[in-house]
């Protein structure tokens, strides 16, 4: 097995970096070491590269010169290919092994795989092409590949590796002498290229081994990609165009080309300024930059040209093979796939913030983890705490035979269907799940491409039990709510497991359905949150009365109405009681004006205004605020097949209050970390609120009570692991690998 060293060369990019070196975590490969040099970086960088401090080789370069940082990582590497990543940018997981098989040829010297642009989703470039006098451009993504027929010595057009992803056999470097230190930024991989083919080496073009390439702002370009600063691309192109181009023209071509080129960057220059993206000030100093650039370049040919360095320098500087570890070996890597209409950043629901949490805990542990969810203007992939997100903008598409669906949920479903095919074949998923909730895995299901793994929500025959003003519009009744309740019961009969938060959603499931699940479908998973520190306790944190939290959208299935009537009865008894209400507090009532404009209208409002704050939706760091700050954490929902808010709460070391109803009660033990109430019974409510506001001890007994049970039951890497292995037996039973499965489902 080749050994690779894999060097990222980085200026001012801390953010980045973290994430490119995150990213290196996640490869299959299991036999390389990374390398960073440092440019004068000062943002931060150093305190990134402190946390590797032992796992990666850390080098500094004074100048801002890629080149010269380049070959300092060369010096340094001990494998036997180096390759080459942007500090901006991060590899599929399998990106070496599909480097490594260009390397079985021996007349390979360079290879190099397709990159994303900065969605993540549109291709860079597939394959890379330039001429003698340095013009560049890439193929069309169904072109020819071009290493057979343009890897040639002295080849007028030929093939080379765009920087961001590349690699390189090290001898091979050494041999002609690393980059030519001539051109800090723009042609340094394109010129590497080229003397390596013109030694009779090859460069191959790969149609695999990814990177995904943000093509972020820096110190030469803005935040919208516009290079403002052209001084290095000018003199670059024509030192190139000098240095490479009479081997196959004459002069005077050489200087037409370079002419045209200038031409060309003038009117994009204008362009960019037109469009505001870059000043009249920095078209000046482009004018002033191209006459010196011509200067520069032609003056560096003169005086002998290429900067290269001797073997000698290469290896005084080789240093000791420094293994990267790997979250987990490939073979032992799960490949899955998520759907969730919502993720985060933003404000998100319950099932993405799920989703979230299952996401990022399996990354984790180490398994290839896709999300896919609604995206907004054009698709794009990112890579976001070890979890590739892939934002897909909903396209229409012609409705199935059969089952009925509603046209927008089949146009979502269906484009999330696209996607999840495109990953599949370019690397097999184990499974797909998908939310009851809008059976948006519908498409899916039907492609049978994939496993499909249905999670229990509240089902939408419980929504509409517990919201009967839906069924009021009896268009939407007919043509929308039961078409998707058919939906939900079809997703359930048909799927190849079922994915259930509680052992209350799978009762409740079968009683609206009147469906009986096969049990070695099922398996009982509870959600988890994390990670939260642990809270500091004290008797009384301020002198004021304890705060009580409400989470949730302000609906009658979420029990708003009953909390405010219990804010009502508690007011007088507790002078110095605060409530805090968090959510979407827009939704009309049954009564038609919103929960927040019927409190508003009650005649005792105005002695209860300044103790109850309504703060709308929040995102998920205010959301973290407001948990840390309350005292008594109150879910009065008439029905929760879960409760991850209670979760949440106990997280954050609080006592809660739920009603005795669905998952809730499997979360809540009663007189340990809160209480359990009848749901729609305010009194009982505001009676379980007030044995906990009169007694600080209480609140405190049962706080560490909670804290105790989330650590125990409910974190996320909990979560993940039973996941871990529920995914990894549904897989073995569907490939014929499992024999029997645990009590209780797929796994226990």
């Amino acid at each position: 097995m080749l050994s690779f060293s894999v060097v990222i060369n980085t200026f001012n990019r801390a953010k980045s970096l973290a994430c490119t070196l995150a990213s290196l975590r996640q490869l299959d490969y299991p036999l390389f070491e990374v390398i960073v040099v440092n440019g004068p970086s000062t943002d931060g960088t150093d305190a990134v590269l402190s946390q590797y401090e032992g796992q990666v080789k850390i080098l500094s370069c004074a100048e801002r010169n890629l080149a010269i940082s380049r070959n300092l990582g060369i010096a340094a590497a001990a494998g036997q290919i180096v390759a080459f990543i942007d500090d901006d940018a991060y590899p599929d997981p399998a990106w070496l092994d599909c480097l490594s098989v260009a390397f079985k040829d021996d007349e390979v010297a360079a290879a190099g795989g397709p990159t994303y642009d900065y969605t993540g989703y549109k291709l860079q470039a597939k394959y890379s092409l330039a001429t003698r006098t340095g013009g560049a451009w890439v193929s069309a993504a169904d072109d020819r590949n071009p290493t057979d027929l343009l890897d040639r010595p002295y080849s007028n057009v030929f093939p080379y590796t765009i920087g961001t992803n590349s690699c390189f056999r090290r001898a091979r470097l050494v041999e002609i002498g690393g980059f030519d230190e001539e051109f800090e930024y723009y042609l340094d991989e394109t010129d590497l290229c080229l003397r390596l083919i013109d030694r009779g080496y090859l460069v191959r073009a790969l149609d695999d081994g990814f990177v995904y390439h943000k093509f972020l702002e820096s110190h030469m370009r803005t935040h919208t990609r516009s290079l403002r600063d052209r001084f290095s691309v000018l003199k670059n192109r024509v030192y190139f165009a000098l240095k490479h181009g009479r081997v196959t023209t004459s002069f005077y071509h050489v200087c037409c080309d370079l002419v045209a080129f200038i031409d060309q960057q003038r009117k994009d220059f204008l362009w960019n300024v037109e469009h505001g993206f870059l000043t009249k000030a920095e078209y000046t100093a482009f004018e002033a930059d191209i006459p010196r650039a011509f200067d520069v370049g032609f003056s560096r040919i003169v005086e002998g040209g290429e900067r290269t360095r001797s073997a000698t320098w290469f290896a005084e500087r080789e240093t000791p093979f420094l293994p990267f570890r790997t979250l987990r070996p490939a073979a032992e890597k799960l490949h899955l796939c998520l759907l969730s209409q919502e993720y985060p950043p933003g404000v998100i629901n319950g099932i993405a913030r799920f989703t979230h949490e299952m996401a990022r805990g399996l990354a984790e542990r180490g398994h290839q983890v896709h999300v896919l969810t609604a995206g907004q203007h054009h698709h794009r992939v990112d890579l976001e705490d070890g979890v590739w997100v892939h934002r897909i903008v909903p396209e229409h598409h012609p409705l199935p035979a059969a089952p009925v669906v509603p046209q927008d949920r089949w146009n979502y479903s269906a484009s999330l269907c696209e996607e999840v095919l495109r990953i599949h074949r370019h690397r097999p998923l184990d499974l797909v799940q998908a939310p009851i909730w809008d059976s948006e895995g519908i498409a899916t299901l039907l492609a049978d491409a994939v496993p499909v793994v249905i999670s229990l929500h509240t089902p939408l025959p419980v929504a509409l039990e517990i919201s009967p003003h839906w069924a009021a519009d009896r268009n939407a009744l007919q043509t929308r709510i039961r078409p998707l309740i058919a939906l939900e019961r079809f997703c359930l009969e048909n799927c190849s497991a079922i994915l259930a938060n509680s052992n209350a959603i799978v009762g409740e499931i079968e009683r609206v359905h009147v469906i009986q699940l096969e049990p070695d479908k099922v398996h009982v998973i509870p959600h988890g949150f994390g990670a939260v520190p642990r809270p500091i306790y004290s008797p009384e944190r301020d002198a004021g009365g304890p705060n009580v939290l409400f989470v949730g959208r302000l609906e009658r299935r979420k029990g708003i109405d009953i909390f405010l009537e219990a804010v009502a009865l508690l007011a007088d008894r507790f002078p110095s009681m605060t409530f805090t209400v968090v959510g979407d507090d827009r939704i009309p009532s049954s009564e038609g004006p919103t929960y927040r404009e019927l409190f508003q209208r009650r005649p005792d409002h105005a002695q209860l205004q300044s103790r109850t704050h309504f703060t709308g939706r929040v995102d998920d760091e205010q959301l973290a605020r407001f948990y840390a700050d309350c005292d008594i954490f109150v879910a009065p929902s008439r029905y929760e097949s879960f409760g991850l808010i209670l979760i949440e709460a106990m997280a954050n070391g609080k006592p809660v209050i739920a009603c005795d109803v669905g998952g809730m009660r499997e979360i809540v033990v009663e007189g340990e970390n809160g209480f359990l109430v009848p749901p729609g019974n305010s009194e009982k409510l505001a009676d379980a609120i007030g044995r906990l506001a009169q007694s600080p001890a209480l609140r405190e007994h049962m706080a560490l009570r909670s804290r105790e049970l989330y650590e125990t039951r409910f974190t996320r890497s909990v979560m993940a692991e039973r996941t871990e292995r529920f995914c990894a037996l549904l897989a073995a039973r569907i490939k014929g690998d499992a024999t029997e499965c645990e009590p209780g489902g797929l796994a226990a």
